[in-house]
């Protein structure tokens, strides 16, 4: 049981409002829940969240117990990169999808998680990576660190950088995409850059290396929107190479890539409880550097 005495200062505040400001690790509409399951009391009397505190008031709550998950427990090989009481941090292999979802009700990364927990944590996603797209991924254990990265999202102080093969040579050695995405016209499924789109994106990229038609790029995305390195790669007429469905070619001398070739190679946070930075890499995969080691292009 958490007790807080209203002092003057705080009069006509709202009771929800004033735990989070009390409570910075927590959110305002985590505070929210908390007072419509009727466990926040003031002056040992049930409030709404826009009850208006007065002087002296009594606050009585007590922090929600974390519920097991509901997800379904399967033995996935996953790679670990890092893990402590706050974050786990996986190199997410080609194929998998991160959550359960309408077609993908299991075999998925949270589920993986499920199990390696072993009923110690239960794993939040705070952000999310494409099926194909492969490399680092960061779940919370508890709900401060989720609340901690979810904030740190939102504010875009989460710094992720990418690798991608493109199609073309890009002549610039970098670059910056600042154009808005939204649901393509003509396909729902797709993200684009069009008249209707209203959702600002801003994609950096600096080249890293040129060879027969073909870019390595190093991205860094400044906002995170679905498909946002997809889109905007294909915007600037440069689609990234196996991604069939923003126009990437599959081919390259012969050899098939069936994914897109784009990895989450590096992501650097504050970390929820030392608040210290915090950086975890992914090495490359094998089918990129493949591309780049003359076995595709003899």
């Amino acid at each position: 049981m958490q007790e807080k005495i209203t002092y003057e200062k705080f009069v006509r505040e709202r009771v929800d409002t004033y735990l989070a400001s009390m409570y910075k690790d927590f959110s305002r509409s985590y505070f929210q829940k908390l007072i419509n399951k009727q466990k926040v009391f003031v002056n040992n009397k049930i409030v709404v969240s826009s009850y208006r505190l007065r002087h002296k008031d009594i606050i009585i709550f007590e922090f929600e117990k974390e519920q097991k998950s509901q997800i379904k427990s399967e033995n996935i090989c996953i790679d670990v990169l890092y893990e402590d009481d706050d974050i786990v941090v996986i190199n997410k292999q080609v194929g998998i999808v991160v959550h359960p979802s309408y077609g993908h009700t299991s075999g998925t990364l949270l589920n993986a998680l499920i199990a390696h927990s072993e009923g110690k944590y239960n794993p939040y996603l705070v952000h999310r990576l494409d099926k194909d797209t492969s490399g680092v991924i960061i779940f919370a254990k508890n709900e401060k660190s989720k609340i901690s990265i979810s904030k740190q999202l939102q504010k875009r102080s989460v710094k992720k950088m990418y690798f991608a093969v493109v199609k073309g040579i890009i002549v610039e050695n970098k670059g910056r995409i600042d154009a808005p995405l939204g649901r393509a016209p003509h396909n729902r499924k797709l993200i684009s850059v069009n008249p209707l789109a209203k959702k600002k994106a801003i994609t950096e990229f600096k080249v890293v290396s040129r060879k027969n038609g073909y870019t390595l790029v190093e991205v860094r995305i400044i906002t995170g929107r679905t498909h946002q390195i997809r889109s905007h790669m294909k915007y600037i007429n440069h689609p990234i190479v196996g991604d069939r469905q923003y126009g990437g070619p599959e081919m390259i001398n012969g050899k098939y890539f069936g994914r897109q070739m784009l990895h989450a190679h590096n992501i650097a946070l504050i970390h929820p409880t030392t608040l210290k930075v915090v950086n975890f890499t992914a090495e490359l995969p094998r089918d990129i550097k493949e591309i780049f080691e003359n076995l595709y292009f003899q």
